[in-house]
């Protein structure tokens, strides 16, 4: 019995060895077929432009194809769902965006925690939005709309593409912040948002600078503010919510990243993480991302896993403080 148990304790360790080696050699031969990337909104839309350019060097450095697999509707929930549940073999990820973040804390029917349900795996941009009001508003500063709006509580409204936005939260957190009384209307979509803010029946929004800087730049709408750190080359004249005084402002600019189920490899996540890093330093890359006004960001897992962390507990504030509720 002694000498059995002691071939067994034996055996035990060398195929415990075996397994412990068996990630990183699954790293190096990986991806031995197509990795799936899930984008879960429309096809064509800013999620969809930004995960190729990051995805498709990748794919060209690799020498193996990645494929983006849009999967829309319910507020992202139905691709959120369908990379959760997938095999965590290191082949499918999920396009990760704020959406994720606030999605759980205002839908009951969201049921995945991008801090909890999936594994960080890294960011990959920012893009940021710009604040407009209509040309005939006596205001032309976000100071100056703020002051505007406290002396008219209740008179004033913006327009948002739904609860949870980028073109919803900021100003949700500014409400909360200065004290503010603006009212909310919600649009289906940023398009028929920005109609109403050039006829002047809303006077502020926050959307995308592709759709609003032709409008801006022929004149039809006033740009007040950018949400990102820096200045937009498009636009150069007009400041940062920090130049303005409003560097506290969160939600304004929307972020991306990969995150990957629960269980995949490390060292596949350290593969793909050191993957969408040197793929941001290419300077195709950087261009596309310019021209979808978005910025390159980067980074380690363990950055991007402490940052959702972040957004998790500031969203879970300022939901109950401005009552946020889904539409």
């Amino acid at each position: 019995m002694h000498t059995i148990s002691k071939f067994t304790h034996i055996a035990a360790l060398v195929c415990g060895g075996l397994l412990l080696a068996a990630t990183p050699a699954r790293a190096q031969t990986y991806p031995a077929k197509p990795v799936r990337v899930v984008v879960p909104f429309p096809a064509g839309g800013i999620v969809d432009i930004l995960a190729r350019a990051v995805t498709e060097k990748i794919a060209t450095n690799w020498g193996s194809p990645i494929i983006i697999d849009a999967k829309p509707g319910a507020g992202a929930l139905i691709g959120t769902e369908a990379v959760a549940s997938a095999a965590p073999d290191g082949y499918t990820f999920l396009v990760a965006t704020i959406t994720g973040s606030v999605g759980p804390l205002i839908n009951p029917q969201f049921k995945y925690d991008l801090r909890k349900d999936f594994v960080a795996v890294g960011m990959f941009a920012t893009a940021p939005n710009i604040a407009v009001v209509p040309p005939s508003l006596a205001a032309s500063t976000m100071a100056e709309l703020v002051d505007m709006a406290k002396k008219n509580p209740g008179k004033l409204n913006y327009a948002h593409s739904g609860a949870g936005s980028t073109n919803h939260l900021p100003v949700e957190f500014l409400k909360v912040s200065r004290g503010l009384n603006i009212v909310p209307v919600a649009y289906k979509g940023q398009p028929p948002a920005i109609t109403d803010v050039l006829g002047g029946q809303v006077q502020l929004f926050i959307g995308a600078p592709a759709l609003l800087v032709p409008h801006v730049k022929a004149g039809k709408l006033k740009a007040i503010a950018v949400t990102s750190t820096k200045r937009l080359d498009d636009v150069p004249t007009v400041p940062t919510l920090t130049e303005g005084g409003f560097g506290d402002v969160l939600g304004g600019s929307g972020w991306f990243g990969l995150v990957a189920p629960v269980g995949t490899p490390p060292a596949i996540v350290k593969r793909f993480n050191d993957e969408i890093n040197t793929a941001l330093k290419s300077p195709e890359v950087i261009e596309r991302l310019r021209k979808a006004y978005a910025f390159a960001e980067g980074g380690t897992p363990e950055e991007f896993s402490k940052f959702l962390n972040d957004e998790g507990t500031r969203w879970t504030k300022l939901v109950k403080d401005a009552n946020i509720k889904l539409d």
